[in-house]
């Protein structure tokens, strides 16, 4: 199979972890959950003008805080935390793997009822193809028939099943055009993990690697310039 470099110009990248019960009863102490963020996330910068307190439904309620130095933001829900980076890059993502660990660590040390049960990555990414046309790349996969219209293209899904030997549960990664990039290919992958079996720390270095490799076996190499 020809291997094709996709040149990675943007990427977001959104955590969900969620708790393996709800603890939705700690919205009634915000105090709480302010200085437990805090205290995860001052080595970053983080002082009480990054907190905002989230009214609404007990499902969207909580706290969030901005990590300015990252250009990331980290909310506390009752069931679940979130972390998203709107500009995501391998070599964020040291930095970023800390401050999922210290989260963890931080709110199972405030409440030990939030213990995570998944760890959920998903990555969006628009790259160019420099040496292929978009429709090149997706035909090996799903090309366009030819009773439709010429210049139609195609994009292609695929749900992959849970391993739970090597915790994962299910998961997708889509490939389709651009919408930001002339001829560019989108990635749309999102990872679950079994947070029994990957911890905190590692789950982000994980999911980067686990990306790698699928794209790898579809002939897709990712390139961040």
């Amino acid at each position: 199979m020809p291997m094709t470099q996709l040149h990675v110009e943007h990427c977001e990248l959104t955590y969900e972890g969620a708790f393996a019960r709800p603890a939705f009863s700690l919205n009634d102490s915000p105090g709480a959950i302010c200085d437990s963020l805090l205290g995860a996330l001052e080595p970053f910068g983080c002082t009480g003008a990054d907190l905002t307190l989230i009214e609404g439904e007990p499902g969207e309620r909580g706290v969030a805080c901005e990590i300015v130095e990252l250009e990331t933001q980290v909310t506390f829900h009752g069931d679940r935390i979130e972390i998203y980076c709107p500009d995501y890059a391998r070599r964020t993502a040291t930095d970023l793997a800390r401050v999922l660990n210290s989260l963890w660590s931080g709110l199972a040390g405030a409440d030990n009822r939030v213990l995570a049960k998944t760890h959920s990555f998903r990555f969006e990414a628009d790259g160019a193809i420099r040496e292929a046309s978009y429709q090149q790349v997706l035909n090996r996969f799903a090309p366009a028939p030819s009773s439709l219209p010429a210049g139609t293209e195609s994009a292609v899904v695929y749900y992959l099943p849970a391993e739970p030997n090597q915790g994962y549960a299910e998961s997708s990664l889509v490939l389709n055009r651009s919408v930001g990039l002339n001829h560019g290919l989108q990635v749309d992958a999102t990872l679950v993990y079994e947070a029994q079996v990957v911890a905190p720390a590692v789950a982000l270095s994980s999911a980067q690697t686990r990306l790698g490799e699928l794209l790898l076996q579809l002939g897709v190499d990712w390139i961040e310039d």
